[in-house]
């Protein structure tokens, strides 16, 4: 796949803002649970291209790491991505910047817990089940010529891929729902140890206050 940004066209995209086919991303951590989302949305519609480390809101490159394109290329194979995306770097303003380049896919792309289309800027809508039929059927080199056993096989196919998809997304979910209790509990326990710590400091003074006096 031939690189769309270039060092030569960079400037231009990033000044032209957020399109049908143009996203950025601030932070590559906070993006990855959406990533696979993206890619779909894009790969379903004329794809496109994510560039992540760059803040369109206050027109400013914060930049990445080598570790995170790792854990954009990792993210991207998980998913079953790697056919339709290809991942590089690219150094502007002496900041590192970290390009998706997604093609448009002929065949109905279903990632992130579903199969999504952009609309407009960073708009992504969710295509419903007749959707999802239609998609399939359009692309059919001839439509007509498909039996009937042929497209339920297709969208058999299709369905268990979907479903495949909610249930690792819901695994995922509920991962990150243990990471935040983990997290909280432990958020807890800190500020019991605190007001426990403050109560017997409290004590020890008032006695030795009233000692004192």
């Amino acid at each position: 796949m031939n690189k769309i940004v270039t060092s030569e066209n960079i400037q231009a995209i990033l000044a032209a803002g957020e399109s049908d086919t143009v996203e950025f991303k601030t932070k590559v951590r906070s993006s990855i649970h959406v990533l696979p989302k993206i890619i779909s949305a894009f790969a379903n519609t004329n794809g496109g291209i994510l560039i992540l480390g760059y803040d369109e809101m206050a027109r400013k490159i914060t930049g990445t790491s080598n570790a995170e394109i790792e854990i954009i290329q990792s993210a991207i194979s998980n998913n079953n991505l790697d056919d339709i995306c290809s991942v590089y770097s690219l150094v502007y303003n002496e900041k590192t910047l970290i390009i998706v380049q997604v093609k448009k896919s002929t065949s109905l792309v279903i990632a992130g817990g579903g199969a999504y289309v952009r609309k407009g800027d960073n708009n992504i809508i969710t295509l419903s089940s007749k959707e999802v039929v239609n998609k399939i059927a359009s692309t059919t080199s001839n439509y007509n010529s498909v039996t009937s056993q042929e497209l339920l096989e297709r969208l058999e196919k299709k369905t268990e891929q979907i479903y495949e998809e909610l249930i690792r997304s819901q695994k995922e979910h509920e991962e990150e729902l243990k990471a935040q209790k983990l997290e909280h509990d432990k958020e807890l326990k800190s500020a019991k140890r605190s007001n426990w710590f403050f109560c017997i400091l409290s004590a020890v003074i008032g006695y030795g206050l009233g000692k004192f006096f």
